[in-house]
């Protein structure tokens, strides 16, 4: 009877370990957040810069992200918009290679081919975009200013294309409303709450039972 009684408790324990485990493992998983850089969309106001990505041939979508705040220079801004840089690996971000890896192909080595190639642009809120003047290092970026970056691809530099998107601020889509939260990721530790549960309902059948062979046998 004793090891009955041994072996019994032994899996109500493991049991109760297993269910304790499992709820605050999907506490943890359900509180972690991941941070990030800039804002998606236009900046609202003059309170930043926008940066304009567009992927010309690449494929993808146009990206929209703003850089808050007063920025250094054009590639700071880039970088604080919450974009993935690459430079060359003889003059750096000062000759950009890759944003967000692309164009994937590309050896970062030394200057990109002429024909495949980061063209940079400015504008103002409203204005037209104008190829810079400088490199993204040396602009210093006013308040409220569009940066703008584009791929050429077969193109010689005097053709170089300028964003699609026009450097007009816009409203950004409103955020969707949030699912209603449901108890597998309310933060809520129900695993915790249901093994305990079923812990006490398993040690009072446990005692039940135990106690009826015990006046059988009597």
């Amino acid at each position: 009877m004793r090891f009955v009684h041994a072996r019994h408790w032994g899996r109500i324990l493991a049991g109760c370990a297993l269910l304790v485990a499992t709820g605050l493992g999907g506490a943890s998983s359900a509180s972690a957040t991941t941070p990030g850089k800039g804002t998606a969309g236009y900046c609202q106001d003059d309170n930043g810069v926008t940066v304009v990505v567009d992927f010309q041939g690449l494929g993808g979508e146009t990206l929209i992200r703003c850089a808050p705040g007063k920025q250094e220079n054009g590639v700071t801004a880039l970088q604080n918009a919450g974009f993935d840089l690459a430079g060359t690996g003889k003059y750096g971000l000062a000759v950009m290679c890759k944003i967000e890896g692309k164009p994937a192909d590309q050896a970062c080595t030394d200057m990109p081919p002429e024909k495949a190639s980061w063209s940079f642009w400015t504008a103002t809120n409203g204005g037209k975009w104008a190829s810079a003047q400088v490199g993204a290092q040396s602009w210093k970026p006013p308040a409220g200013a569009f940066e703008g970056w584009s791929f050429a691809i077969g193109k010689a530099y005097a053709e170089y294309p300028p964003p699609r998107t026009e450097p007009v601020r816009k409203a950004n889509a409103p955020a969707q409303a949030p699912a209603p939260a449901s108890t597998s990721d309310s933060g809520f530790p129900w695993g915790l709450v249901i093994g305990i549960v079923v812990v006490v309902l398993l040690v009072v059948a446990g005692t039940v039972v135990a106690v009826r062979r015990r006046r059988a046998a009597e």
